[in-house]
């Protein structure tokens, strides 16, 4: 009898991450997701995400997003994982604020990953992100044009089949737009998958 992989999934997972080298908290989230595996190598996803985002002398601002995301992942030896993922992002920011809460900025967003697989539970991973600005309705000259860099170092466990805890340390550098900042975040995530 074949074994017959399951190509549809729903996924949740939550974060939490802190920034300036563990100083200050930097926003939570909560992704919803659904996810269609075409093959073992190309996996495609539908994911909402609320994020809770941490503003300095303002609290939290609240953020809502759709990202359309295809995966394509090669396996390089008995160990090492290549990961390439292609997002496009769409997202309004503190919606119920003003008027322009309610423009929706998009992104494309480019993700290299190579993991090592240490052992059957644990993986290892570094990655590289660029992130195109498509549109921003209150920013019209940042259109089109490269918007930030996120290189990343982090580590996977697998609880179980459909569980995961991870931790990494994300440095982010933004080019292209109104005061340019480098952010270091440390992050702690958990993913769910039924």
């Amino acid at each position: 009898m074949k074994k017959t992989e399951q190509k549809i999934s729903v996924s949740i997972d939550e974060e939490f991450r802190l920034r300036e080298n563990l100083s200050k908290i930097n926003l939570f989230y909560t992704n919803l997701g659904l996810n269609y595996k075409f093959s073992k190598k190309l996996k495609a996803s539908f994911i909402y995400r609320i994020t809770q985002k941490a503003v300095d002398g303002r609290g939290y601002d609240i953020k809502h997003r759709i990202m359309l995301d295809v995966i394509y992942k090669e396996k390089l030896s008995k160990k090492f994982v290549f990961q390439f993922r292609q997002r496009a992002q769409f997202e309004n920011n503190n919606i119920y604020s003003s008027r322009d809460g309610r423009y929706i900025e998009s992104f494309l967003r480019s993700k290299f990953e190579i993991g090592y697989n240490y052992t059957k539970d644990i993986k290892a991973y570094f990655s590289e992100e660029l992130r195109f600005q498509l549109h921003d309705p209150r920013n019209p000259e940042s259109d089109y044009g490269l918007h930030r860099f996120r290189h990343c170092l982090g580590i996977d466990y697998n609880l179980s089949n459909s569980s995961t805890v991870g931790v990494y340390y994300l440095v982010q550098n933004e080019i292209k737009v109104y005061k340019p900042n480098e952010l270091y975040i440390f992050g702690l995530q958990y993913g769910f998958q039924f």
